[in-house]
């Protein structure tokens, strides 16, 4: 054979079978990115000491914050202050999450009004969710100082989230004696009594839960806070 044939009817060949695995057309190249997954944790919240309250909180990371919403149901009416605790269980709570180291007695703000600017109490003091005269509410933010399994400073994961029989003031941290304010909020205020008034008692204050409180009073939900699969 013809060396120059030769050489063609090889090239040919080359060409036939190139063609054959690309159809003889430019594949476009095609980067695939993948979209960001949302970190989501949730707890379902669960009565104490037969409150019969229930709930759920979600919690979100996206864009270097947290979304929040917490629900309530069966609550009494009012504000319910809420929490974030350290412990193992519903059974075996630890104290406030309190990682940042403030001060005991300085005033401050609860987390769900706290903006880069102005930086809550401490990241455990979540807020007071309001509930309606059916038992139920809602309350719904995004805060810069909690992640969804990021640093110690800032991870809410394995967290404990307790719902309160009253408001919280959230005037002062957690670590602070709350002793002196509760006495003052439970003494009868003064009143002036006309002449001639007949002897009298007034009801005892002490056993009335008020509507607010530092620290909210008894613990009547928890529920533990897990990263959602």
């Amino acid at each position: 054979m013809n060396p120059r044939s030769y050489v063609s009817t090889a090239l040919i060949t080359l060409i036939s079978v190139a063609c054959l695995g690309t159809g003889c057309e430019k594949i476009p190249t095609q980067t695939i990115t993948a979209e960001p997954v949302d970190k989501i944790a949730v707890a379902t919240i669960s009565e104490i000491e037969g409150s019969g309250l229930t709930g759920t909180a979600t919690f979100t990371e996206v864009n270097e914050a947290v979304h929040v919403v917490i629900e309530v149901q069966n609550a009494t009416p009012g504000l319910h202050a809420m929490h974030l605790h350290t412990g193992n269980s519903c059974i075996d709570i630890g104290p406030h999450w309190h990682p940042m180291g403030i001060p005991a007695g300085i005033p401050g703000i609860p987390v769900v009004q706290a903006t880069r600017d102005t930086p809550p109490i401490g990241v455990g003091e979540v807020g007071n969710i309001s509930v309606g005269e059916d038992g139920t509410g809602i309350l719904e933010f995004k805060t810069p100082f909690w992640s969804v399994g990021g640093g110690p400073n800032t991870d809410i994961l394995g967290k404990l989230i307790m719902v309160h029989e009253t408001g919280d003031t959230f005037l002062t941290n957690p670590h602070a004696s709350h002793k002196n304010m509760q006495m003052d909020m439970e003494m009868t205020p003064p009143h002036f009594h006309p002449p001639g008034t007949l002897p009298h008692s007034h009801p005892n204050t002490q056993m009335n839960v008020p509507a607010i409180q530092p620290g909210g009073g008894a613990k009547i939900g928890c529920g533990l806070i897990e990263l959602m699969e």
